[in-house]
């Protein structure tokens, strides 16, 4: 016997299967949304961390080291196989060859050589600013000296508490013999 009751619960079954596939498809898609959501904690590695810096500029330079590996590589088999249609020109290429290595001999010791020049420039600076420095320290001791000088012989006084002339007098002299001579 079919009942009211179990007919009603048949119907709420049907529609909580179709609710969940409803759910099913809502779930997808708002996973499809979330994926495509900008990465906040990527973002700042990227943009901030050192170490992710410092991991893209290795992998910078290994490209550019097998770039150039590769580059060579290239060059040597068109060599190769330059060399090996004419045989008349081989002595040309063993002499292109030497030539190489000459120039990147050349280049080391023309690159030795500007390490030594920039070494004794460097050398030459900080000799040049010892001295300077040295004379700075001497000129600043004759001028303390000679203010050490005229404040003495400026703030004696007599014993009534007068300036003595005899000092200042001396002193308007010795300016005065500057000047003329």
């Amino acid at each position: 016997m079919v009942t009211y009751a179990t007919l009603t619960m048949k119907n709420n079954m049907k529609n909580n299967n179709v609710k969940g596939k409803n759910r099913a498809v809502k779930k997808d898609e708002e996973n499809k949304h979330h994926e495509k959501k900008f990465d906040k904690k990527k973002y700042r590695l990227q943009k901030y961390s050192n170490k992710y810096k410092i991991k893209q500029w290795e992998e910078r330079r290994k490209k550019a080291v097998l770039r150039g590996f590769y580059k060579e590589l290239e060059k040597d088999q068109q060599n190769s196989t330059q060399t090996l249609l004419n045989s008349s020109s081989t002595s040309k290429n063993v002499n292109e060859t030497t030539d190489k290595f000459k120039k990147k001999g050349y280049a080391f010791f023309k690159a030795k050589q500007e390490y030594r020049r920039k070494q004794e420039e460097k050398k030459k600076r900080i000799e040049d600013a010892a001295r300077m420095k040295a004379e700075r320290e001497e000129a600043m001791k004759n001028y303390r000296e000679k203010k050490m000088r005229n404040f003495k012989i400026l703030s004696k006084r007599t014993k009534k508490g007068q300036p003595v002339m005899k000092g200042r007098i001396e002193m308007l002299l010795e300016k005065i013999q500057q000047s003329v001579t």
